[in-house]
């Protein structure tokens, strides 16, 4: 599976589009309803720039390209929801999540929904999305920055030493992450997740011809 890196200047980008094509469409939603955790920052974001106040936060297993695990809901998070409502995520992947969502939102005026990615291997396609993506790629949002690419470094790391570009270029033979791509969304925060790792005690760092070095701590 090949991966890409957002930022967020983009992710409000896409928030801005979405705010638009809903405006553009007359829906004045009531309730924006956020689904954890991915749409949390787009559900904050467009409360604010679409001049709602009620903003309910639904409880999602979350899952990653490491760790798969169905999509699930719980219902009683629902029980806030009132009048015209909006469910936002981040990413429609397989679009059962939202799916799900709309099925459990009972007792509303109306609902619809909105993503900020939509994926072309989602079998749901929600009211709104701000972009669409056509590759089979797992999209590393700003917000799961550091969770993602700690799994991903776990699994080009080994007990050898390995230098910070020796890490990126396993991260692109493996994972397709450009080096440049990624320092232009997130940059210098490789380094800082490895750090991280080193802190946790999953990594230990050392030094080789006075550059940093990182291996699997034994």
């Amino acid at each position: 599976m090949r991966f890409t890196v957002t930022n967020w200047e983009y992710m409000d980008g896409l928030c801005r589009k979405l705010a638009d094509q809903i405006t553009e469409d007359n829906y004045n939603p009531d309730c924006i309803v956020a689904l954890a955790r991915g749409g949390w920052f787009a559900g904050n974001i467009l409360c604010d720039m679409l001049g709602v106040k009620n903003l309910v936060s639904v409880r999602a297993r979350h899952y990653s390209a490491t760790t798969k695990l169905l999509p699930e809901v719980v219902k009683e998070d629902f029980a806030h929801a009132k009048g015209k409502v909006l469910i936002v995520d981040d990413v429609a992947k397989t679009g059962k999540s939202l799916e799900l969502a709309e099925e459990l939102c009972e007792g509303v005026d109306e609902v619809r929904t909105a993503v900020l990615m939509l994926m072309q291997s989602s079998n749901y396609t929600p009211h709104y999305f701000g972009d669409y993506v056509v590759d089979d790629v797992w999209v590393i949002f700003p917000w799961n920055f550091y969770e993602e690419m700690s799994d991903l470094v776990e699994k080009v790391v080994n007990e050898e030493f390995a230098c910070l570009w020796e890490i990126k270029w396993r991260l692109y033979d493996r994972f397709g992450i450009d080096p440049a791509a990624l320092e232009i969304a997130q940059p210098g925060k490789l380094e800082f997740v490895l750090g991280e790792m080193v802190r946790k005690g999953i990594l230990e760092e050392g030094e080789r011809s006075g550059e940093k070095v990182w291996r699997l701590k034994d």
